[in-house]
Parts: structure tokens; sequence; C-alpha cells
């Protein structure tokens, strides 16, 4: 086993400590957070009995049940919502935009808490505030108060996903992470089938207040058993004496490495542990903010939404791009992002984004993937749904079957990317495949200089995003965790889904300004001479209309989908062109070996204690940057 790695000694740097704990703390020595320590007791207490562990991913999988029936039946409700509200274009957008960042922003928090406290306990926060907002959007009597609670919703199932993920990461080797990380996508196959029924009973009869609020009910039930799993387990960890920091897998790495030195003849390395919060309870909430980075959080997400948020409110603002709280809104979170950045290179005393990660070539690489990804994606996306639901004569049950099918196609994709990870025990020539493939199904879209109709089309770019999708997301998220030690596997999943939310949002602002500017102009084109100004607003702002109150066959409908397959044309022409670059990006990844190791950093198996496949991984090449060119493709 080799001396400690410099990203393992960053952990252990004296910017790792704040002022309130223990003193400072030297070069190399271990430090490790509470929810990391006790996840690696509840692994060792499970070895001599393996059903508590198949107990604890049933659990989780029960967690992903419920999460995957959301997302395939409430996404479809705002549509008619926002047409309930006659607001359908600038809600879309906003909507989509305001949850993205409130995701984006809200996972390093649950990060951070996971690992400061433990992760049953922020299951419990995560529920609450998922809870509250479905309440809040299943009872509102206003767009505003929908919005408000949409966005509860977004950071509670947000932190409910992402500590499913962490759960994964924690227990699993890296030889298994992208296949059993992709088993939680695997419920959405069989809830694909009863979202459209869902769906349909409920937009049928125009309740979809029930729709939200049965949600309200379900998720409780759901996250129920893994909570009281793993708080079960962690109190018997505590009882046999498992959790305690000093005898966390960390330690005993360090620990031989400090016997192998010395054998050596070399310097040894201390091992202490972080000391437990002490003194008033203000104290501790000060020490928790600023183990959680929450100024510079706050400042991040303020920065980008008031960033991003014109771009869908210009529509009804006065004087448009001119209004001058718009231009405010412009200017203040460019200052926020700014003073973000200067913030967590002064003074942040544990940075949201640490140095170490700022600086880990394939982190970067998988966050420019991820982001561009997801740029692409929302531009794509947005109004998809919108334009399938206009174009195609196709019932509720019909259109939600359709729209699920993208996301039916990466969880039948997903494990099977898992499953070519566990047989190569490799994934960047699996990622771009699969990148590869994402572009030719985006571009199956188009058909000359509108968007397609042709229902053979309309599918087979469904299963090729889908499918191509899942090789490549799979394979940045395995390598992404695989570049970082366990310390870091929270903070590492939560920044990364923090950047794709990110993409999310600006493909949805970029979007929600092209659709703004150019479907009014193509109804007015492409509608019939009698329809006034007053019908083509009616039309941009309510699409159930159009849909419900014009036969198929008749002007005012043929001209509608004319216009809308124009329109669109100016997204996804674009969007085709940005998924190019996470499939350039690919190529300059690191091809970690995946073996029974937790991650390929500290080389340290699931349960902390050291494994030998330090020789298996790739070194830093010293080649000219030619040679290098060359032997991207073998990285």
């Amino acid at each position: 086993m080799t001396s400690k790695s410099p990203v393992a000694s960053d952990i252990s740097s004296p910017r790792s400590h704040n002022e309130d704990h223990t003193t400072t703390a030297p070069a190399g020595t271990v430090v490790q957070s509470q929810g990391v320590t006790r996840m690696e007791a509840i692994y060792r207490s499970t070895k001599t009995n393996k059903k508590t562990l198949w107990l604890v991913g049933g659990s989780v999988l029960v967690c992903a049940w419920a999460y995957s029936l959301d997302f395939a039946t409430t996404s479809h409700y705002a549509v008619d919502v926002s047409s309930y509200y006659h607001q359908h274009s600038t809600v879309l957008s906003t909507l989509a935009i305001v949850t993205s960042i409130i995701s984006a922003v809200s996972k390093p928090f649950v990060a951070k808490i996971s690992d400061i406290t433990s992760r049953p306990y922020t299951y419990i926060l995560a529920l609450a505030f998922y809870v509250v907002g479905y309440i809040v959007a299943a009872t509102s009597q206003s767009i505003s108060a929908y919005v408000v609670g949409e966005a509860f919703v977004a950071l509670g199932s947000s932190g409910i996903d992402l500590v499913n993920d962490i759960i994964v990461a924690d227990l699993t080797p890296l030889e298994w992470r992208g296949f059993l990380g992709a088993l939680l996508s695997t419920p959405f196959i069989i809830n694909n089938w009863f979202a459209g029924k869902i769906v349909q009973a409920m937009l049928s009869r125009n309740q979809w207040r029930w729709g939200y609020g049965m949600f309200a009910i379900i998720m409780p039930v759901a996250v129920c058993p893994a909570i009281a799993t793993l708080i079960y387990l962690d109190r018997k960890a505590k009882k046999t004496g498992e959790v305690n920091l000093a005898s966390s897998g960390e330690a005993h790495r360090v620990e031989k490495e400090t016997a192998d030195q010395a054998a050596r003849g070399e310097t040894m390395v201390d091992t202490v542990t972080m000391a437990k919060p002490e003194g008033s309870w203000l104290k501790k909430l000060r020490r928790g903010l600023i183990e959680i980075d929450a100024f510079g959080l706050l400042l991040l997400g303020f920065g980008w939404t008031l960033l991003l948020l014109p771009f869908s409110l210009k529509t009804y603002a006065q004087k448009s791009w001119a209004n001058p709280s718009l231009i405010s809104m412009w200017v203040v979170g460019g200052v926020l992002l700014i003073a973000y950045v200067i913030y967590e290179i002064k003074w942040a005393k544990m940075p949201s984004a640490p140095r170490r990660l700022v600086f880990n070539k394939t982190f970067i690489v998988c966050v420019i993937i991820e982001a561009s990804y997801f740029v692409s994606g929302n531009m794509r996306g947005l109004y998809w749904s919108s334009y399938v639901y206009v174009t195609k004569p196709w019932s509720y049950q019909n259109w939600v079957y359709y729209n699920n099918s993208l996301t039916l196609a990466l969880c039948v994709f997903s494990p099977l990317a898992g499953a070519l990870q566990r047989w190569t025990h490799r994934y960047k020539t699996i990622c771009i495949i699969g990148l590869c493939i994402k572009v030719i199904g985006m571009g199956i879209m188009l058909n000359g200089h509108k968007a397609t109709v042709s229902t053979g089309a309309l599918v087979m770019t469904q299963v090729l995003i889908g499918g191509g999708g899942s090789l490549a997301v799979v394979g940045t998220r395995v390598a992404s965790q695989a570049s970082v030690p366990h310390q870091d596997v929270a903070l590492t999943i939560s920044l990364l889904a923090l950047w794709s939310s990110v993409g999310r949002g600006i493909g949805s602002a970029i979007a929600s300004v092209i659709w703004a500017n150019q479907m009014p102009k193509q109804l007015r084109k492409y509608l019939p001479a009698k329809a006034t100004d007053k019908d083509v607003q009616a039309l941009f702002n309510n699409i159930k209309k159009l849909r419900t109150a014009y036969a198929f066959d008749t002007d005012m409908k043929r001209g509608a989908i004319e216009a809308y397959q124009h329109a669109l044309y100016y997204l996804l022409a674009p969007a085709l062109g940005l998924a190019f670059v996470p499939l350039i990006a690919a190529f300059f990844m690191s091809n970690f070996y995946l073996g029974k190791q937790q991650n390929a950093v500290t080389n340290v198996g699931v349960d902390g204690l050291p494994l030998d496949e330090q020789d298996r991984n790739p070194e830093p090449s010293h080649k000219p940057l030619k040679e290098k060119i060359k032997g991207l493709w073998k990285a």
C-alpha cells in the first residue's frame, strides 16, 4: 500500500476544521464526519448477517418506488394546472427554473446534513419538506401558492433521492456501484403502466389536486421502513461499539499506513478524531451552518435564481427586456454569483466546492458532461410534452405512456450499463457510446426545418435518447464517485446533482425565451386568417383549449400543429448542437478500474479497510500533448 494520497491528505488539512472544533490538526490527520463513520459501522455490523443488508436495500428500493411513481404522474399535471390558471407558457418555464435551482442548491445542504448527523435523520427532514409541499400545492388557490408548494416538494424529493444514492454509494463496491445504483430506477418500469391510468383518472375528472395530495400519504408510508431500519442498525452498531470515529475504516487504513511507514523508517502519521459539538445550541447551530457552508450556498442559489428567472418572466413584463425589475434581477444575480466565488476562495472555512474537487480532473469532466447534457435536454424537452399534447390525438393515458417512454428507456438500459461496467470493470467506452446514441436520437426529432410528427420517429427518438443517456449518466456518476475518498462521496454526488440541476435551469431559461419569441409569431403565421390576435394569445396561454375546443381536422388545429412544428425547431436545432459538448468531454475522463474498492483514490473496501487495486488505475501521463490526444480512448 502506498503512502497517503494527496486527495486524502487534503481532507485532513487544517482548513477542514473551524475554530469551534478542537485545535488545528496537522497535515495527515484523519478527519471523518459522523455520517460516514456511522455508515461504515452499519456495514461492518451487517457482515455477519447479510439479511440485514438486504433489508436496507429493500427498504431503500421501496423509497425509490414511491419516488418514481411521483415522477411518473405529477409531472403531467403541470400542463393542466398552468392552463387552469391561464398561464401555461410562463408557468412551465418559471416552475422548471425555480425547482431546478432549489433542487440544485438543496443537495449540498442535504449531503452535508447527512454527513454531520446521519442518513436516516436526513430522510426525516427531507420527508417533512416533501409532505408540506404537496399539501400546499394540492390546496393552492393561486398560481403563486402552487409554485411555492412545488418548491417545497423539489426540496424534499431531491433530498430523498439524494439520500437513496448516498446509501447505495456507502454500501457498495465500485464494480457493483453502477448496477445497484441503477436498480433504484427500475420501479419506474412497473409504475409506468399504472401512471397512465392514474393521470387519466385524475385529469379526466379534473382532480389534479388529489393527484398531488395522495403523495403526502404515500411517501411517508414508503420512506418509514428505510428510516426505521437504518435507525435500528445504527443503534445496534452503537451498542456493539462499532460507531466510534477512532475505529472507523479511515482510521484503520491510516493505522496500517503508519505501521508500514514506521517499518520503512518514514515519518509516522497521527490519527485524531473530529471533536463532538459542544456548548450552547447557538454554538452548535453556528458550527453546523459553517460545516454546511450555508452562506455560500445561499449566495449561489439566489444568484442563479435571479439570473435565470427573468428569461421566463419577460413575456409578461412591461417593456420586456427593458423592464427595470428584470434588469435589476440580472445585475443582482450576477453580483451574487461573483460574490459566491470570492467568498468560497477567501472566507469559507468549509467550502461547498473544496479545492480538492475543483482541481479533480475526472470530477470536473463529469460536471461538464452532466451540466451540458441537461442544458441540451431541457431545451429539447421543456415544451416537448406540450407539443405532443397538441399534435397527437392521443388519450391522456397514451400521452402519459409516451411521455414516460424516455424515462422508461433510461430505467431499462441503466441496469444494463451497470452490468457492462461489472463485466468490463471500466466505464469510459460505454459512456462515449451512449452519448453517440443520444446525439442520433436527438437528430431524429428534426424533419428538415421543423419538428417531426411521425409516430415512429417520435417513439424512436425517446428510446435512443433514453437508452444512450442511461449509458452516459451511469458512467459519469460512477466515475465521479470513484475519483474521491469515501469522506467526499456524499458531497460529490450532491455537487454533480447541483450542476446538473443548474444545467436544467439554464436549459429551461433558454427554452422559455425562444418559445416566447417564436410561438406567437408561428401561431399568427399558420393559423387561419379568421383567427384574431386575441385567439392567438389565448391559445398561447391555454393549450388545453387548443386540444379540446377544435377537432383534429379543422383549419385551426392544423394551423396550430404547423406552428408548433416550426416553433419547436428553434429549440431542437441548438439542443442538437449542444449535445456534442458532453460527447467531446467524455474523451477526457479518467478510466478507473472498477473493483472491490469503495473508491479508486484511497483503495479501501466498503468497510474502510485497505485493498490492493492501485496498480490497476491509470497513472498521470507525462507524454507530449500529441501522444495524449492519441491515447484519449485508452486513458
